[in-house]
């Protein structure tokens, strides 16, 4: 089974998509911020992260930069949900971007070729 971390600060937003994941079968588990993130990243590595940009804490650059400074981490796949944008020196071939508002049927297919499988059921 997949694991998938979500980080972001709306818990309406982060549950939502928590359970619609969870629906699909995967091993899903929420934190609202970058260091709630890199915390439950050394309990339990993730086969990905969705994360927003915009949290208290710390945000989303400095999560995906210091994810990308750890050997550990580095090998993480990211999918950005943001209003925001990405700075442009974060942009790299296993960071994909959707931008917020975004449909849920969207996140869940990109979700899903991410981490190798074809669509979701729905």
């Amino acid at each position: 089974m997949s694991r998938v971390l979500i980080v972001d600060d709306e818990p309406d937003i982060a549950n939502v998509l928590g359970e619609l994941l969870g629906e699909e079968g995967l091993d899903v588990r929420v934190v609202h911020d970058g260091r709630q993130a890199l915390a439950a990243m050394a309990e339990q590595l993730p086969d990905l992260l969705i994360t927003d940009l915009m949290m208290p804490r710390m945000d989303g650059h400095t999560l995906i930069r210091e994810m990308r400074g750890s050997a550990a981490f580095r090998h993480i796949p990211i999918v950005v949900m943001s209003a925001g944008m990405l700075d442009k020196s974060l942009l790299a071939p296993d960071i994909l971007f959707v931008p917020k508002p975004f449909e849920l049927f969207e996140m869940l297919e990109r979700v899903a070729g991410l981490l190798g499988k074809q669509g979701g059921s729905r």
